[in-house]
């Protein structure tokens, strides 16, 4: 599903970021990408998420090499994609039902669908009882969860995830991975960059470990190694 050939990205700084990374992700995996900060995690994301070009190589999504699109076919693409960040970024005005919609309405969803879709979503997120209160009213699980519904209230195919439990106690964490866990079961494939050690090796998923740009180790059912 996912390809990356001889990728790498320097800016113009003169920082590398990534080095000439070769890696292959098929629909429906987990993986967990590690590596210490800076390493070039989140550089993969923001690649991924096409907010970003590689200096040189080829990214490839269901045979299309994103790299070569039109800028207006773009936001299309990023129908596909759902990105979930550490610090949430909800809208602090709107309530968690107008937060997901909104995903929505930037795509132009007939009024219609939104009705049926949002209160789906914040369903299978657990916040069907929570849908008219404002970000501030909600605790740091329940405001990640808001921002989990409406990264997949598009219902992408990939959801990339950068620390999605950084800023969130263990108990909240684990509940988190938990929903994380029923999205992959419902076939959506997750890339998830993460310093979690307790998760990444009780979960024993796929891990590829990146350090000063470079894929270090990909590892079926791994764990946490490096700085760890």
């Amino acid at each position: 599903m996912i390809r990356l050939h001889g990728v790498s990205k320097i800016y113009p700084n003169r920082v590398a970021a990534l080095v000439n990374v070769n890696l292959n992700v098929e629909r429906g995996e987990f993986v967990f990408l590690v590596g210490p900060s800076g390493a070039g995690k989140t550089t993969f994301l923001r690649l991924l998420m096409r907010h970003i070009l590689p200096t040189s190589g080829h990214i490839i999504v269901d045979g299309r090499n994103i790299c070569r699109l039109r800028q207006w076919e773009v936001p299309y693409y990023r129908r596909r994609v759902g990105m979930v960040f550490q610090d949430f970024k909800l809208l602090p005005a709107k309530t968690v039902y107008e937060n997901v919609a909104f995903a929505l309405r930037v795509t132009e969803t007939p009024p219609s669908e939104i009705r049926r879709r949002v209160p789906e979503v914040l369903r299978l997120v657990g916040l069907q009882d929570r849908a008219k209160a404002h970000p501030a009213d909600l605790s740091g699980g329940e405001q990640q969860r808001v921002s989990i519904a409406r990264a997949i209230v598009n219902r992408p195919d990939i959801l990339l995830a950068d620390e999605l439990t950084g800023n969130l106690d263990p108990d909240t964490s684990w509940g988190i991975m938990d929903l994380m866990q029923e999205i992959n079961r419902m076939g959506t494939t997750i890339i998830m960059a993460t310093h979690n050690m307790s998760i990444v090796n009780r979960m024993k998923k796929r891990v590829v470990e990146i350090d000063c740009g470079r894929v270090v180790r990909d590892e079926d059912g791994g764990g946490y190694r490096g700085e760890a």
